[in-house]
This record gives C-alpha cells, structure tokens and sequence, in this order.
C-alpha cells in the first residue's frame, strides 16, 4: 500500500495569517504499513478517562433510577 506523504494544501506560515484570512485545514498523521502496526501517540489516544467519565456514568444511573421510580409509582 502506498501512502501519499504530499500536503494536500499549500504549507502557510501561521504568522503570516491575518484576523479573517482562512485557516489552512488541519491534516491527519500518515498511517503506517509496519507489522505490527506503528502508531502515533495521536493515533492511539482512545479518549479521556477519569473524574468526567466517572460523573456521567453515575448521572446516566441516577436517572435510570429515578425514571424506574416514577414508573412504579405511576404502575400502582
């Protein structure tokens, strides 16, 4: 497999932009054909994890239980 390395738009100075002139697109890291796969750590970053995970699991049962309890109180 063949990985086009050429940049897909011209490569700008970012001081030379000024308030209002577009910004250049960002571009992807180039995968890599090594077996085992290569990766960039950008590549690899599964996501956050932590504190705000932990949060919106508890949120998501806190609601689950407070819908459960409505629904009984509603059923008898």
């Amino acid at each position: 497999m063949t990985v086009d390395t050429r940049p897909r738009v011209p490569v700008q100075d970012p001081g030379q932009l000024r308030g209002g002139d577009p910004i250049p697109p960002m571009r992807a890291d180039d995968h890599s054909d090594a077996d085992p796969a290569v990766e960039t750590p950008v590549e690899a970053r599964q996501g956050f994890l932590g504190r705000p995970v932990l949060m919106v699991l508890v949120g998501g049962l806190v609601l689950a239980m407070v819908a459960w309890v409505g629904v009984e109180m509603l059923a008898y």
